[in-house]
């Protein structure tokens, strides 16, 4: 649960220099605030200044819980603050205090304070494709004054998008609308076809030679890593590698697998025999890269808002699941170490033995993953759908995103000649809001 308390910065912390107390690394409470604030039993919090989703990446602090000096108490009663305000006040180093409010921030500073993990960020840079009039590719690295830099640019011969991460799924998909009407480079792109894509299969470029190619199209999700695991991971690399591996996994099995049924079955076999297989994944800037999922998602703003939504629901539960287990090591990998032990090796077959998947209902062998997932010998049963839809509601985020999640099952319960009519211009549906097909 996330509440606010007032921030007070304390220069009797900064000036204990006991060697069993690293005070930037604390926060002191009173007794009285401690009670108030839902803490007795807490250890550790979480700290950001405001609801910015920069703000709660970029300067959120996780801290030990140790009793409040006497003089900060007394010195904060003499300052005649009203006992509603005493009794949600907590201190922390002018070091602490300037980290999680800005250099230069002075006296006590309303900030938000969670005993638990909170909403998770999520952002993502997919790709799409740019087609000239003829029907082939236009390299949007060749594409005059488009460039690599900012939120719209090319990654080789792909266009990408890159928009502010969120902790919200409808203001990240507010984003890439906005980006896609309003970005000053859309100018120099506008004479061609935005296509969203599992894999382009389309013949020749933009140098006139006819021979083939084949370009896989990536839907990258980015998993913000709250600061308890963030700091976990930091100190415990056993922890951090277990950690990644488990959450790539249950994300194929709960996520990839159904949406690849957008994807087109001959792109998505090509795709993943290059790119985007079971188990792909990269951690950056302290964050887990999902590379598995296709760029089929940007096709329009409703479909990003269910696969968005859907990974929203378990990452969530993931992490709240995970918190609950005291962040487990065990309860992680089944004991076995990822680093000597492959678990996307098809011959790893102890997914069953790992708690967290077996909790949140994602045991498939990685055998079975790969004949599923890279091979696409995935039959979508209505025994399929209803199992799917029995495990995902069970998540304990489920009801924070039952109408993405609902919506993404639904979709694939749609025999695949209907998914064939699903517009992939960029252009009908995220900026002249054509309708989707349910």
């Amino acid at each position: 649960m996330k509440q606010q308390l007032i921030l007070v910065p304390s220069t009797k912390m900064d000036t204990n220099k006991k060697d069993d107390r690293y005070e930037d690394k604390l926060i002191r409470f009173g007794s009285k605030a401690r009670v108030n604030l839902n803490l007795a039993d807490e250890k550790t919090v979480e700290l950001w200044p405001s609801t910015s989703t920069k703000d709660r990446i970029n300067r959120s602090r996780t801290l030990k819980i140790f009793k409040a000096f006497a003089s900060d108490l007394k010195e904060l009663k003499n300052k005649h603050m009203s006992v509603e305000d005493y009794n949600r006040a907590g201190f922390v180093t002018t070091k602490t205090f300037e980290y999680i409010c800005g250099n230069g921030a002075d006296g006590a500073k309303d900030v938000w304070i969670s005993q638990s993990i909170d909403d998770t960020v999520i952002g993502g840079d997919p790709e799409f494709i740019l087609i000239k009039g003829d029907g082939l590719v236009k390299y949007a690295n060749n594409v005059d004054d488009f460039g690599h830099a900012g939120q719209l640019a090319s990654d080789g011969p792909l266009a990408e998008i890159r928009p502010d991460p969120s902790m919200s799924v409808s203001e990240f998909v507010g984003n890439i609308t906005k980006i896609l009407r309003t970005h000053r480079k859309t100018k120099v792109i506008t004479k061609y076809d935005w296509m969203a894509s599992c894999c382009w299969l389309g013949e020749g470029n933009d140098w006139g030679n006819n021979m083939r190619k084949e370009w896989p199209v990536g839907g990258h999700i980015h998993i913000g890593t709250p600061a308890q695991v963030a700091a976990k991971c930091k100190g415990d690399k056993l922890f951090e590698r277990s950690f990644y591996v488990a959450l790539c996994k249950i994300l194929d099995e709960l996520l990839a697998i159904p949406a690849m049924k957008i994807d087109d079955k001959k792109e998505s076999i090509i795709r993943r025999q290059r790119y985007g297989e079971y188990g792909c994944y990269r951690t950056d800037h302290g964050r887990l890269e999902y590379r598995t999922l296709s760029g089929m998602w940007m096709a329009h703003p409703k479909l990003a808002a269910m696969v968005l939504g859907t990974a929203k629901a378990i990452i969530d539960s993931f992490f709240h699941i995970l918190e609950a287990k005291n962040f487990d090591t065990d309860y992680l990998n089944g004991g076995r170490d990822p680093k000597s032990v492959n678990f996307f090796d098809p011959k790893f077959n102890g997914w069953n033995n790992v708690g967290i998947a077996k909790d949140m209902g994602a045991i498939k062998s990685s055998r079975e993953m790969i004949a599923l997932l890279n091979k696409y010998e995935m039959k979508y049963t209505k025994e399929y759908s209803a199992g799917l839809r029995k495990t995902l509601r069970k998540l304990p985020a489920y009801q924070h995103h039952a109408e993405q999640v609902d919506g993404l099952i639904e979709l694939i319960s749609l025999p695949y000649p209907k998914l064939k009519k699903i517009d992939c211009d960029l252009k009908h549906t995220w900026i002249a809001n054509k309708e989707f097909i349910i």
